[in-house]
């Protein structure tokens, strides 16, 4: 059984708070809270700020009658600057240790070796940017970098991780006011340097290779329907 709150207010021009709060109980006696506040501000010349904090102190996996649950202190934050052509963002974030029970199940093996858990992570640090550029009408050049500035980061969240994607949209045939048609297509760079990614039954941890992978993905829209194309290498 849960039960959720949420509230959002604006109490001068330019700046918005909201937040939301859970409290669960579980099986054995056991509950949970969990807290999360935001906050945005809205700048002159185009900037703005917005920030996070995420409180819990929660279970993992209810069905585990060992899960005690972990209290963890989240935060991040980020400026912003806009320009009908150009969008910059700069942030940061912080995390809390943390300890994993188990593995994810909808995540295979990256090799022939299957990790059986997440590696415990330690207060972490993080950088982050954003960047989009409006080239044409409909063309946009975006990317997106992110760092862990503490042991080169936690299982699956390698060092240096970067995202470059070039991507063109339209509604390209007007026929219609509504503007049911519409075609996207995206050319785009992943690259990750080496990391982890979990702990085998040895206690040996599993290494996540360095890899560069390209992209294309092509959209057409008719109506509801959305038909999609997706290759990578």
């Amino acid at each position: 059984m849960a039960v959720r709150g949420q509230r959002r207010l604006e109490p001068v021009s330019g700046l918005t708070l909201a937040g939301d709060a859970r409290h669960s109980v579980y099986s054995r006696g056991r509950s949970g809270n969990r807290a999360h506040l935001a906050a945005g501000l809205i700048l002159p010349a185009g900037l703005s700020l917005h920030g996070d904090l995420a409180w819990a102190h929660d279970l993992q996996a209810p069905v585990d009658s060992t899960d005690g649950g972990q209290r963890t202190v989240d935060a991040s934050g980020a400026v912003r600057w806009d320009r009908h052509w150009l969008s910059l963002e700069l942030g940061g974030a912080t995390r809390d240790p943390f300890a994993p029970i188990g593995f994810p199940l909808a995540i295979t093996a990256i090799d022939s070796s299957t990790a059986v858990r997440l590696s415990p992570t330690q207060r972490s640090r993080y950088f982050t940017a954003h960047g989009a550029l409006r080239l044409l009408p409909g063309l946009q050049l975006s990317g997106w970098y992110f760092d862990p500035l503490v042991r080169g980061g936690n299982d699956f969240e390698p060092p240096h991780h970067a995202r470059l994607s070039l991507t063109f949209y339209s509604k390209f045939w007007r026929v219609y006011r509504s503007g049911i048609f519409a075609l996207r297509g995206e050319l785009a760079f992943d690259s990750w340097s080496r990391g982890t990614a979990g702990i085998d039954s040895s206690g040996a941890l599993r290494i996540l290779p360095e890899a560069t992978i390209g992209e294309v993905n092509v959209e057409l829209r008719i109506a509801g329907v959305t038909i999609f194309w997706c290759s990578a290498t």
